[in-house]
């Protein structure tokens, strides 16, 4: 049987734990997991998904705790490899256990190697091919009747900045932001608000548009026409998203390595959810 190195954190928990029955020794029923030499206790794991969810540990279903406890794990692992040069203590509150265990994964892992320049050029002269459809950079004032978007639409052609009508008049979510709806892909949009924003020219700003929401007016900033995209900006994507795939692999593979140095033993019999995640003894072998 072939064994990857993404299930060896499993293979050791299971050689330890096997070695534990043998010397007659099983862990507490608190107990739901050994990283290394240490315990982790059920109401501890428990409080973790609390605060990370905001609600009841009870409310998460399997599927959501199985990806937690990895997650939470995978912490653990970082904690308890980091602690064999140096006491170590992560904080318990969410946003805090993860900078201080991202601060260690640097130092533990080192920088992610550069992606291969060959994928990054593939992947390159491949989304330099596809077709892209219209796009527009637009804004939006919405009100709850015709009478208010024609004041609106009066004040603006007036001289007033569409940013500060919106603001002051629009009941859109992104009024604060002067009703800012980003770049809009022709096709993503109801028909009747693409019939009118794409027919606008840059600073343009359209009569008023009925939907059920109420009245809108559109502000054209900016229309690119379809189709391909430009390579400059394509070169920047993909070279941002490949180091970023490549920064994800790299602590991937090194926490797998962590965790089987450190060993892991996972203890499912005392998990209150059915487990389905990385650590789990069926995921021994590679397909």
């Amino acid at each position: 049987m072939k064994v990857g190195a993404r299930a060896w954190p499993v293979v050791l928990g299971a050689a330890v734990a096997m070695l534990a029955a043998a010397c007659g020794q099983k862990e507490p029923a608190d107990v739901i997991a050994v990283v290394g030499h240490q315990r982790v206790k059920v109401e501890t794991f428990q409080g973790y998904v609390e605060a990370v969810l905001g609600r009841s540990w009870e409310s998460a279903d399997s599927r959501l705790a199985s990806r937690l406890l990895d997650q939470f794990l995978d912490q653990e692992v970082v904690a308890a490899a980091a602690g064999r040069k140096r006491p170590v203590r992560i904080p318990a509150a969410p946003e805090e256990r993860s900078a201080a265990v991202r601060a260690l994964l640097n130092e533990l892992c080192g920088p992610p190697p550069e992606p291969p320049e060959a994928e990054v050029e593939s992947a390159i002269k491949k989304a330099s091919e596809v077709q892209r459809p219209a796009r527009a950079h637009v804004r939006q004032i919405l009100v709850e009747s015709r009478d208010k978007a024609l004041e609106a639409e009066r004040r603006i052609a007036a001289g007033e900045d569409f940013v500060t009508v919106s603001r002051e008049v629009s009941r859109a979510p992104n009024a604060e932001d002067g009703g800012e709806l980003g770049t809009i892909a022709f096709g993503t949009l109801p028909e009747e608000f693409e019939s009118v924003i794409f027919k606008l020219k840059p600073g343009q700003v359209s009569q008023p548009v009925k939907s059920p929401a109420g009245y809108h007016i559109f502000q054209l900033l900016e229309r690119t026409p379809a189709g391909p995209p430009d390579r400059a900006e394509v070169t920047s994507e993909i070279k941002s998203r490949s180091a970023e795939q490549a920064g994800r692999r790299h602590l991937r593979q090194c926490i797998d390595r962590l965790a089987a140095e450190v060993g892991v033993q996972l203890v499912p019999g005392h998990l209150w959810f059915s487990y389905d995640g990385r650590y789990a003894e069926e995921r021994h072998e590679d397909s």
